[in-house]
């Protein structure tokens, strides 16, 4: 016998150890597995309060994440969010149009250009509202600045004051950093990467284009951005799908298919669940129709009751189909077993014993007795007949033979018949027609020792009386011409059948046993360790 190791078809699934016991297997499961075969999640999730302050609980394979309320963090969401919030760091500027973001505990505070003011520097001051443009003249607000638009007929006179009033303190107009170029009368500035606007005072917003792919979100920066992505996506924009494939999640030979945020696992047959995990019971409904089933891998296998055999224990076993019934005793077959029936002069369990009839000694007057199949025979002292020597008289003296002579044996008597006449006691009269002589339909009838032929319409012979029929031992006659032939029972051949065939000449016995010839049969008798109508069978002692 090959012993087989019960790890071979890695039964334990998700990373868990097998060990062998025996010829049994058990599965060491990694935590957040279990099951017999480690093939179930154990959803951790359905511990209460495992979470706190409201968070909700997110089971994974194998373990699990807390999504917390706003305010709170850590693993379980036990930490209350005590630390500052730097409102300087958050995309847009907290601080518009170029002011300068000072951050406090708790809060933040903006510097703002020339030109704004306000909490957040949103608000554009009215440089108008201090002007001292000409009688007449409108005044135009600007960043701040301010021009006027003199009426029909009038220029604009440029005094040294008004220059002054532009380079007050050789201050740099260009906010961020931007670089001011001088030009007759004016200035431009050329910006930083990242602003824009007359006075660089405007931060560009590079999320306007929609550079975030797949439903990210897009936060500007000075100068550049930054994506949220999706849950499921990565990379610069967005633009990369996470493959949840590549930690082979699924179990079992079970091939994965990468989707938005999550895998598919595709199982192979005999497997299911999410992760391929549960092995299908495939004995489940039963197929054993007389055993017990035991599941496979997309298989099962039947393990019979005794007396029962097949894929499915469906069939019944014939236990008599090696013939184990001896001495032509009839077997009777039973579920995982046998009966049978023996014919009289035997039993036992296979009608092998042979009764012995002998043992009751019923010969007499010193016969002996000889045992045989269902009975026996008496070989009688000289003076003594009848089947069991009990009679030694002349049995000639009361005239037995009624149409016949008696003639005194050793063993009694025998009857000698008259012509015509048959029986022990020459007491029935012989039928000649009983052999059917007459032939081609002819009718036939009995006389005292012979017979006649009544022949049919076409038919006839020379003495339609006849003393004998050529065939012997029941043959049919078959007339030629000045000739006939017989047509011999099984067990008889010659040209008048008259000669019994030997059937032990062919040597029908094997193993040894040895044969007895019968009228058209014969009988093996076996030699120990042998059985069957030719001896063919060894028994099987065991």
């Amino acid at each position: 016998c090959q012993w087989i190791d019960a790890c071979m078809s890695q039964p334990c699934a998700n990373g868990s150890t097998c060990t062998v016991t025996g010829n049994k297997f058990s599965c060491i499961c990694l935590s957040g597995y279990t099951g017999q075969r480690c093939e179930i999640n154990v959803n951790e999730c359905a511990t209460l309060g495992l979470c706190q302050h409201g968070g909700t609980c997110v089971d994974l394979p194998g373990s699990y994440r807390c999504q917390c309320k706003p305010g709170y963090t850590g693993h379980h969401c036990e930490s209350f969010c005590t630390e500052d919030v730097d409102e300087c760091q958050l995309q847009p500027n907290a601080c518009q149009n170029g002011g300068t973001c000072t951050n406090h505990n708790g809060g933040y505070a903006c510097v703002c250009v020339n030109g704004w003011s306000g909490d957040d520097c949103s608000k554009n001051i009215d440089d108008c509202f201090t002007a001292s443009c000409a009688n007449g003249s409108t005044c135009i607000d600007r960043v701040a600045s301010f021009s006027c638009i003199c009426p029909e007929g009038k220029a604009e006179v440029l005094t040294h004051i008004h220059i002054s009033f532009f380079l007050v303190a050789n201050s740099n107009p260009c906010e961020h950093a931007g670089k001011c170029v001088n030009t007759e009368g004016s200035f431009h500035c050329e910006c930083l990467k990242g602003y824009t606007g007359p006075r660089c005072e405007m931060d560009i917003n590079e999320c306007h284009s929609n550079p975030c792919q797949n439903d990210a979100t897009c936060l500007d920066k000075i100068g550049g951005f930054t994506c949220l992505c999706m849950p499921g996506f990565k990379g610069v924009h967005c633009e990369e799908d996470i493959d949840e494939c590549l930690s082979n999640p699924c179990v079992n030979n079970g091939e994965c298919l990468d989707k938005v945020n999550r895998f598919l696992c595709v199982c192979p047959p005999g497997f299911t669940g999410i992760l391929c995990e549960e092995n299908i019971n495939n004995c489940d409904p039963d197929p054993c129709h007389h055993g017990k089933c035991q599941d496979g891998i997309d298989s099962y296998t039947c393990i019979c009751n005794p007396g029962y055999m097949g894929a499915i224990c469906s069939e019944q076993i014939d236990e008599c189909h090696s013939n184990p019934c001896l001495h032509q005793g009839r077997c009777i077959d039973l579920v995982n077993g046998y009966q049978c029936n023996c014919l009289l002069g035997t039993s036992g369990p296979r009608c092998n014993v042979d009764i012995d009839e002998c043992t009751s000694n019923p010969c007499h007057n010193g016969g002996t007795c000889v045992n045989e199949v269902n009975g026996f025979r008496c070989i009688c002292p000289e003076g003594y007949h009848h089947p069991r020597c009990q009679s030694q008289a002349d049995g000639c003296l009361s005239n037995p033979c009624v149409h016949g002579n008696c003639t005194h044996i050793t063993s009694g008597y025998k009857c000698i018949c008259d012509p015509g006449w048959t029986g022990d006691y020459c007491s029935t009269e012989g039928n000649e027609c009983k052999s059917n002589p007459c032939q081609n339909g002819g009718t036939c009838e009995d006389l005292l020792n012979g017979y006649r032929c009544t022949c049919r319409k076409g038919f006839k012979g020379e003495n339609s009386r006849r003393s004998f029929y050529p065939c012997q031992n029941g043959a049919s006659c078959v007339d030629g011409i000045n000739s006939f032939s017989c047509i011999c029972l099984p067990g008889f051949h010659g040209d008048k059948c008259q000669t019994d065939t030997n059937e032990c000449l062919s040597e029908p016995c094997r193993n040894g046993g040895t044969c007895t010839h019968y009228v058209n049969s014969y009988t093996c008798k076996c030699q120990p360790g042998f059985q069957g109508t030719n001896c063919e069978y060894n028994i099987d002692e065991c």
